[in-house]
Formats: structure tokens, C-alpha cells, sequence
């Protein structure tokens, strides 16, 4: 039915990566779901700036939500809601709320007393009908006559265009496949289709990463990474790192940009055990349309959850290619690990298979002249 990135403000929290926020993701089949039901977790993966025209200043500035919401505004209602003790609830009043009550961007109320999602629905359906493909669109909302008990809403499109796709390929998942020969397993939202004949993983190990002391070294190292993108063209790769691939903000995953990565076959992000915060997804960002375009696949493992596999032997044990394939790299080993899949297991490559049916992608290890079954 449609899937959307919701912000207050300018779009532009929507549609790029920023390190600092997360806008409200809404799958328009069910508005109203959450992707966490913890109300704390609902709280720190809301929006906390928004991105503004200053009139006076005639400049674009982001400032914390705090300072532009009007609490007497009865548009406030619509956007957010109270959270406090633990609890989130509707708003109910336009008085001062108490000093332990914080405001929290969650766009319920739209979502519930407006005709807006299923107005997306429609347009979404009738653009998909006309250019015979699904489409990306950006938008604008604005709500009418917010005093009303069913106020409605005012949907101007700004840009439509066909998404971007991965292309279709057998994405099945191998029967009898033994924990041995699994490198990395992950399950929930991910894409469908399969990379084969893996012959190296760029990782980036996230003690080594946030272990760097200043900003000045981790662009380093993504200068680094850029230089292995390019020496690895010809060979078909994939990259696990910490945190958010693309990420304006250092401190939330590797600051690369599509340029610095653009040869690898997949990003896999992690999250959890230290890592940080979970990776907010992707999805329906400029940088996500760059890694569809590029069939390149995108995935997360979340560390903490007793249903994935990631095999710390092959990416920790396995001795480092870096300066191998790049002699100026040497002084990048301790954050930044290149493993040939020949040096782990001889001859054997890896097969990352994403099966959207089974909610599973699974990178494991096969003998090179092994067919895949």
C-alpha cells in the first residue's frame, strides 16, 4: 500500500541520512503501528530537530524541536504527543505542561483523525497505475481547519518519479545449510535477491571505529575505504560496518558518501553489544535510491537478537588483506579489515542469499566449484 518518511519541517530530515534524527516511518497499510512498542524506544526514535527558514536571517537553520513547537498551537495536537513517566499520551490541553513532561513528534493523531493515509493510499495506487511502475513522490501536508473534530488536509505533490528496483534473481535459501558454513544470518525487512561469488568483506569493526580519537580520522578512513572501492573494481565484495553507511554524523556509522562505494555488492549494517543505537533504515532516502540503482543491497544485523548468527572468527581471525591490496593503507589495519573468503576457508567463497518469503538473508561459505542448490 505505500510506505512513508515522516517529518516536521522541511523535508529534508526525510530524504537525507542524518546522524542526529529519525523521522516516523508509516506503512500505509497499518498507520497506526509502530516499529517498537516500548514507548522509551518510540521516545528516542522520534525526531528531536527541524529544519526551518529563518525570515530574518533569510538562511536555512535546524533547531531543536523545543524551540519552534508553540504549545498553543492547535496544530500541535496533530503532530505530537506527551510523554511522561514512562507513558505516552494524547495531548488534551493547550496549557503548560510540567517540567517532566516532554513533547514527542509521533504524527498519531494525523495518522488517526485525518483522511490523509488513506489519501496516500489513492494517490500512490493511481501514479502507480499511470506510469506503470511503483513511484518515489515527495510531498508536502498541511492541515485544514485543525479545530475541527475531523479536520482535512491539504496534499501537494512536489516531485514523482518510478522507483528504482533490485533486480529479480533466485533467492531461495539452500536446504540442509549447517551452522558451520554460515558467516552472517539476519532476519526482518530486507530485500530480495542474492550476490554470488563473494570473494572478499570489507569490515570495519566497530572497536576499531570508535576507537579513532577525532572526526579528522574517521573521514580518514573513509578515505580509505574510497581508495579499496576503487582497487577493488573487478572483484565482487561486500562491506559490514558499524551503525549508518551514509551517515552525515561520524559518530553514528561510517561517513561515506555513494561515490566512496559504489563497486561493492552490499552494505550490512550492525547495531547492538556496543555498537550503538539500531540503524534507522534506509529506505526512501536519497541514498538508498543510489544503492537500488546501483544494485547494491542493503541489510542490518541487530547483535542483540538470539535468532541471528555472525561468525566473529571469520571477521576477527581471519588475517588482514588491507595493505596487501593497498600498501598505503597500512596505518589504517586497527579500524579498517579486508578479508580474503580464500584465507578463511580455501577454496570456498561466500553466497548471500536474501529470501523475502522466508524474512531471512544468509551469507555463507561454498566450495568454489559447488553449485548452488
Amino acid at each position: 500500500d505505500g510506505f512513508l518518511r515522516l517529518v516536521w519541517g522541511l523535508g529534508t530530515r526525510a530524504v537525507d541520512r542524518v546522524g542526529n534524527d529519525y523521522p516516523r516511518l508509516v506503512a500505509l497499510s497499518h498507520p497506526l503501528l509502530f516499529s517498537h512498542s516500548d514507548p522509551k524506544m518510540i521516545f528516542n526514535y522520534s525526531q528531536r530537530y527541524v529544519d526551518v527558514i529563518d525570515l530574518e536571517k533569510n538562511q536555512l537553520v535546524t533547531l531543536p524541536v523545543e524551540e519552534v513547537q508553540d504549545k498553543r498551537s492547535n496544530v500541535l495536537r496533530y503532530i505530537s504527543q506527551q510523554y511522561k513517566g514512562g507513558y505516552i499520551s494524547n495531548i488534551r490541553s493547550n496549557r503548560i505542561f510540567g517540567d517532566d513532561t516532554q513533547l514527542v513528534i509521533t504524527f498519531e493523531e494525523l495518522l488517526r483523525r485525518t483522511p490523509f493515509a488513506g489519501r496516500m493510499r489513492k494517490i500512490l495506487q493511481l501514479l502507480e497505475k499511470s506510469y506503470n511502475l511503483p513511484v518515489d513522490v515527495e510531498f508536502t501536508l498541511r492541515i485544514l481547519d485543525p479545530r475541527s473534530t475531523k479536520p482535512d488536509v491539504k496534499i501537494t505533490l512536489l516531485q514523482c518519479r518510478p522507483q528504482s528496483h533490485l533486480q529479480e534473481s533466485d533467492s531461495r535459501l539452500p536446504a540442509n545449510l549447517e551452522d558451520k558454513q554460515i558467516v552472517f544470518s539476519t532476519k526482518g525487512v530486507l530485500p530480495q535477491g542474492r550476490v554470488s561469488d563473494i570473494r572478499f568483506v570489507l569490515f570495519v569493526p566497530p572497536e576499531g571505529y570508535y576507537a579513532l580519537p577525532t572526526p579528522s580520522a574517521r573521514a580518514e578512513l573513509g578515505r580509505g575505504i574510497s581508495q579499496l572501492n576503487a582497487k577493488l573494481d573487478e572483484e565482487v565484495f561486500i562491506c559490514v560496518g558499524p551503525g549508518r553507511w551514509g551517515t552525515v554524523n561520524p559518530d553514528l556509522g561510517v561517513q561515506i558518501g555513494y561515490s566512496d562505494i559504489y563497486n561493492t555488492r552490499a552494505l550490512v549494517e550492525l547495531s547492538g553489544q556496543g555498537v550503538g543505537l539500531a540503524p534507522e533504515p534506509s529506505f526512501g532516502t536519497h541514498f538508498f535510491q543510489d544503492l537500488l540503482e546501483a544494485q547494491i543491497y542493503p541489510l542490518a544485523i541487530f547483535l542483540d537478537d538470539d535468532d541471528i548468527i555472525f561468525d566473529r572468527k571469520f571477521f576477527y581471525e581471519t588475517p588482514n588483506s588491507v595493505a596487501k591490496i593497498d600498501a598505503e593503507l597500512f596505518d589504517l589495519e586497527c579500524c579498517l579489515r579486508l578479508i580474503a573468503v580464500e584465507d578463511f576457508r580455501p577454496g570456498h567463497h561466500i553466497e548471500l542469499v536474501m529470501d523475502d518469503d522466508a524474512g531471512q538473508a544468509v551469507a555463507f561459505l561454498q566450495k568454489n566449484d559447488e553449485e548452488l542448490n
